[in-house]
């Protein structure tokens, strides 16, 4: 019995010695400014166990001081995909467990898909606001329409919105002509990619990140992104913010931009004052007149980005 007690004793003592404090490095896509990154530092902060985190926008990563026994760094890799950004893990930081999938990627069953079952299609579906990035409203009613093709498993396009990939049901039931009708009917191109083109797209559909109908909305989400920063870098200094507050601004102007994307149809021009009003609304929490002024000033040079700014 004594020498149980002793043995109870010593797990006792040691079981705090098992959580350790480590660090982990993040390779973080898809920022476009100062903002991005304080919402990323903002967000993490958030997960329970973490307990430092410092951006570098110039170098594009995000450094993380955390409690191994409390949070993981898939966890951080999710938080950060929330915001619409893609995260990569850069050194070993990360607590022993079983790897889990990004969160955007496609499913180990069609990662092992015979390539024959696929058919890949170059297609015009990228973001006009910002480079490398597939347009999500654009997609979306597209690939909602391959989805009801009962001879389409599904139907999903790259991160850059450049390539699609639909996958038949029964390699004996393809129709490339059949998607590239349906573009037309869009009024859009779509080209059957062959040869080398091809082997390319087949080793990127198993590897990258690919979206359906049904994740496309995060395209908008991170388009609103870009918007949103692009609107608050362009007023610049005149805003007179703190890095907080300047992301808390993008942040709501984000989601009503994000809102507005996702639901966007053929009458989204007519909604062109409301957007404006919901804008001013969300705007108006951080802003005082003057400052609201000179958001709105740059608001009315566009949402593309201008010469000499981060696309």
């Amino acid at each position: 019995m004594k020498k149980l007690s002793i043995a109870l004793v010593a797990v006792v003592v040691a079981w705090p010695l098992l959580a350790a404090t480590r660090t982990a490095a993040f390779e973080v896509s898809g920022w476009t400014c100062g903002s991005c990154a304080v919402a990323t530092r903002i967000a993490l902060k958030k997960l329970d166990g973490v307990q430092d985190v410092k951006t570098d926008p110039e170098k594009n990563e995000a450094r993380v001081t955390y409690d191994d026994s409390k949070v993981t760094t898939d966890r951080m890799v999710e938080a950060i995909a929330k915001l619409g950004y893609k995260a990569t893990l850069r050194n070993g930081g990360g607590a022993a467990g079983s790897p889990r999938a990004p969160i955007d990627a496609p499913p180990n069953a069609v990662k092992s898909l015979p390539a024959e079952r696929v058919s890949f299609f170059e297609v015009p579906l990228e973001c006009g606001a910002a480079e490398g990035l597939g347009c999500g409203s654009a997609a979306k009613p597209i690939l909602t329409e391959l989805d009801r093709n009962a001879r389409i498993a599904e139907a999903r396009i790259n991160h850059a919105g450049t390539v699609l990939a639909v996958v038949w049901k029964n390699p004996n039931d393809r129709s490339d002509g059949a998607v590239e009708s349906l573009f037309e009917a869009h009024h859009l191109a779509a080209a059957v990619l062959r040869g080398e083109a091809r082997e390319k797209a087949i080793q990127e559909f198993r590897s990258d990140q690919w979206y359906a109908a049904a994740d496309v909305d995060r395209l908008s989400e991170h388009e609103a992104r870009v918007i949103a920063a692009r609107l608050v870098n362009r007023a610049g200094s005149k805003l007179d913010l703190s890095p907080d507050r300047r992301a808390a601004l993008t942040e709501d102007l984000a989601v009503v931009f994000a809102r507005h994307l996702i639901s966007r149809d053929e009458e989204c021009d007519s909604r062109r004052e409301a957007i404006e009003k919901e804008l001013t609304r969300a705007a108006s929490k951080h802003l005082n007149p003057q400052q609201l002024a000179e958001l709105r000033k740059a608001g009315e040079q566009g949402i593309q980005a201008l010469p000499g700014e981060a696309r």
